[in-house]
Parts: C-alpha cells; sequence; structure tokens
C-alpha cells in the first residue's frame, strides 16, 4: 500500500479479487485515510469489452478519496481475450462485489451506503448491478456516463460494416436472432422494463450531446425507461461532448483527467448526487 500524505489517500494497486478465467483479475483501491467506515465506490471501466483497465480510474479514484469515498475500480474479463466474455464477464463483476462485501472491514467499508460508477459499457454494468435481483439489494446508488443500456440496439448499430470490430457480437458469441433471451437479460433497458415495480437506487445519467461511439439516444432510451417506472433519477446533458473524456489514460487522446473538462462541469454535479445518495 502506498499512501499521498498530501491528500490522505491510501492506494492499492492490482489486488487480487478473483475475477477472470484465471481467477487473478484485480481491482485498485483508494480509500480515505481518516475514520470511517466510508461509503464505497464500485468503478466499471469502459472499452467495448474490447480493452481498458481498471487503472482508468487512478484519476477519479484520488480525488473521490479525498472527498470521503473509498473507490474500487474493477478490471474484468475482455472479449478480445476471451471470447465470448459473457456470461463470464458479469461473473467477474458480480464477484467484485462480493468481494467489496467480504472485505469491507478491512476496507472501513460501510456495505449500506454502496454506489456504482460505470462509463461506456461500464455504464451497462453498473445499471445492470442495481436491476439485478441478486444484487439490487446492495446499490444505493448509479452513475452512469455516455452508458450502453439497450445492448440490442448497440448490437443493431456496431456490428459489421458500420464497426469491424463486432463489440457486442464478440461479446456475446451469437447474434441477437440467436440469443435473443440472453441478450435481453443482460440490457438494462429490458430488465428495468420487466420489473414489476420501481428500482430501489437513485441514478444520474451523464451523457454528451456530439457522442458517436455510443450515440446518446442509448441514454435517452434509459431515462425513458426510468420515467416509466417513476424512478428516482437525475440527467446531465454535455453540450458538444463525445465520448471516452470521463476515464483518463496516457496512451488515449480522448480520455480526460478531473481537472479537465468535461470532467470539471461534471464533477460536482456528480459530487452533489454522491452526498445526496450516499451521504458521508
Amino acid at each position: 500500500m502506498k499512501s499521498d500524505h498530501e491528500t490522505g489517500v491510501l492506494i492499492q494497486l492490482d489486488v487480487p479479487y478473483g475475477g477472470g478465467p484465471q481467477e487473478n483479475l484485480c481491482v485498485d483501491t483508494y480509500r480515505p485515510a481518516g475514520d470511517g467506515p466510508h461509503p464505497a465506490l464500485l468503478c466499471l471501466h469502459g472499452g467495448a469489452w474490447l480493452h481498458g483497465s481498471q487503472r482508468q480510474y487512478e484519476s477519479w479514484g484520488p480525488w473521490l478519496a479525498k472527498r470521503g469515498y473509498a473507490v474500487v475500480a474493477v478490471d474484468y474479463r475482455l472479449s478480445s481475450q476471451v471470447s465470448p466474455a459473457w456470461p463470464g464477464v458479469w461473473d467477474d463483476i458480480c464477484r467484485s462485489l462480493d468481494w467489496l462485501i467480504a472485505k469491507a472491514s478491512s476496507l472501513n467499508i460501510d456495505t449500506t451506503r454502496i454506489a456504482t460508477i460505470g462509463d461506456s459499457v461500464g455504464g451497462l454494468m453498473a445499471a445492470m448491478l442495481s436491476l439485478d435481483e441478486r444484487t439490487a439489494p446492495h446499490i444505493r446508488a448509479v452513475v452512469g456516463v455516455y452508458g450502453v443500456y439497450d445492448l440490442p440496439e448497440w448490437w443493431r448499430v456496431t456490428r459489421p460494416p458500420n464497426r469491424t470490430e463486432d463489440p457486442v457480437g464478440r461479446l456475446m458469441g451469437r447474434p441477437y436472432e440467436e440469443a435473443r433471451e440472453d441478450y435481453e437479460s443482460f440490457s438494462p433497458v429490458h430488465r428495468l422494463r420487466e420489473m414489476s415495480g420501481k428500482p430501489a437506487a437513485r441514478y444520474l445519467i451523464i451523457y454528451g450531446d456530439q457522442d458517436t461511439r455510443v450515440p446518446h439516444d442509448q441514454s435517452g432510451r434509459f431515462l425513458s425507461a426510468l420515467g416509466e417506472k417513476d424512478a428516482d433519477f437525475e440527467a446531465m446533458r454535455i453540450p458538444g461532448a463525445g465520448h471516452s473524456w470521463f476515464t483518463y489514460a496516457k496512451d488515449h487522446s480522448a480520455r480526460r483527467r478531473v481537472d479537465e473538462e468535461p470532467n470539471v462541469t461534471v464533477a460536482p454535479t456528480l459530487l452533489r448526487f454522491l452526498e445526496k445518495s450516499v451521504p458521508q
């Protein structure tokens, strides 16, 4: 463990949590050094299930920990490594939540105050945590940033020749026509519409209106479904913003640190939402 004495943040990188085919995938943790227990944020990176890692939260992690949140950023299996990655990737996400809960005492975490943050396909999995009957009781709030929420629709707009890498096809292993039930079971919009009541979690849905990688109508579809269920949600549209900017990577020019736009604009709203949803 290393400690940033200037900010009072405890950082542990590459901590195994048991995910992946070899059960060797890791999380990064960023925790307040002060008294707890602290509310926890399970952070899920984007990358179309083809690339990316938990390290993409290396800017948000310390920033949020300095403000009293214990951040657990998750690495999960990718379709570029194991195809199809579903349902194993969902098993990884669920296992990371189980690990967080099991380690709550040593991490100084309050398991009654867990929220999840996800960007792009991480937004899909963050939303799923709040909608799946096994995991939903643990999730108080969800922040989704330019997320994928209607998986069958995203398959339609990203399958070849629209995108040569076929992210959804590689994730699922079969086209929608051959695996409709599987696609819809891993689709927050479809899962939400199947619910008899409203979800217990609160939602903050953030998106850019110039996103061409995950069209902003994905967020619109999810917001409409949340409204139909009378869910507790907020939306934040970022004029002129595209994709990838929320998390940071040194080798990706579109990605931004917390102290860069659009994150400078997003940060106060995100923090206010967390303070209301999973208070200190």
